[in-house]
């Protein structure tokens, strides 16, 4: 029977292994195109887990066993701030290596699991870092949902910084000790 990870191809083939002594898990929808969910533990027995929650754009290739390069930056932030567990989630869930890929219906591009699914990681972790990149205007109205809810669940919301047009940098290619800001919420 085929995974639905493998349902549908999100595009790009770099897929990189999981470093030794951390567990994934990603939470897939029935038809493999949207991925709500993806964790990497690796706390120690008898240890309590510190999570952190990353926000980006929309998933790409990483499942349970396969990481991205995104992905295995963002765990290395973690690892490096002390946390044993990383949480990732996106302001869209559809699956696609390029943005010029995500359905141009926000609707479409973002599934009514995608939210709560973000709130119920946020409410796990310790901190949820925005870090999203640009999205074409027309999911303006997603970004500040997902803003709004994760909010909501009184986390601190942090940032590498802040684009030209307000959006939360992307961390794939800042230095290992970029430093985390206050992210503003929408006015």
């Amino acid at each position: 029977m085929t995974a639905p990870e493998d349902r549908h191809d999100p595009g790009g083939k770099v897929r990189l292994r999981l470093p030794e002594g951390v567990r994934g898990e990603a939470g897939f929808s029935p038809c493999g195109r949207y991925r709500q969910s993806l964790s990497r533990d690796w706390t120690a027995p008898g240890e309590a887990p510190r999570a952190v929650l990353f926000v980006g754009m929309n998933p790409s290739v990483a499942s349970a066993s396969a990481s991205d390069p995104t992905c295995h930056r963002e765990l290395t932030f973690a690892r490096d701030w002390g946390y044993t567990r990383y949480l990732k989630g996106n302001v869209l869930d559809w699956r696609a290596t390029s943005p010029r890929d995500l359905p141009a219906d926000p609707d479409e591009a973002c599934s009514p699991a995608n939210i709560p699914a973000l709130v119920a990681m946020a409410q796990e972790a310790e901190l949820v870092v925005m870090a999203y990149g640009r999205l074409h205007p027309r999911y303006a109205g997603t970004v500040r949902a997902a803003i709004a809810a994760l909010a909501g669940t009184g986390r601190p919301l942090k940032c590498f910084g802040l684009n030209k047009d307000g959006s939360a940098k992307h961390p794939l290619y800042l230095r290992k000790d970029a430093a985390l800001a206050e992210f503003p919420l929408p006015g």
